[in-house]
């Protein structure tokens, strides 16, 4: 009876670490997704107007986005959130910028340190997010 006791007491304690490690994860990719729409956000709203052909009334203005000002915007408010102390090794990867001169696309990594099992991958797990945030002008 006492060998099933202890039994049923490790396979607890291995499903408490597994739950732990993986909601860890999940919440750190959700910090991490989080910084992204910000920043997404705050990228589409670096936008110059230019000039577009073909609209009802010849020429329309319409919002155009720079990759740099894209990355410069990034930066900006991942420095001014502080997002960097929430989130370990927190990078911009290259793909941030422009697609499409309308589209702000931003990509960050970072990494999560599991609770409990930190022995087992010490260097963390690499996490990635990504958002998009659309420059349009409307009336």
């Amino acid at each position: 009876m006492g060998v099933l006791i202890i039994g049923y007491v490790l396979l607890a304690l291995l499903v408490i670490t597994v739950v732990a490690g993986a909601s860890s994860v999940y919440l750190g990719h959700k910090k991490l997704l989080s910084a992204a729409d910000g920043a997404a956000l705050a990228a589409a709203d670096t936008f110059s107007l230019s000039q577009v052909q073909g609209s009802s009334s010849g020429t329309a203005p319409a919002a155009v986005l720079n990759s740099a000002a894209v990355t410069g915007a990034v930066q900006q408010y991942l420095a001014d959130s502080r997002a960097g102390e929430r989130i370990s090794s927190l990078q911009i990867d290259p793909e941030t910028g422009t697609p499409d001169g309308r589209t702000a696309r931003v990509v960050l990594s970072g990494v999560v340190h599991p609770p409990i099992v930190n022995f087992l991958v010490p260097d963390g797990i690499r996490i990635s997010a990504e958002s998009d945030a659309r420059a349009r002008l409307t009336r």
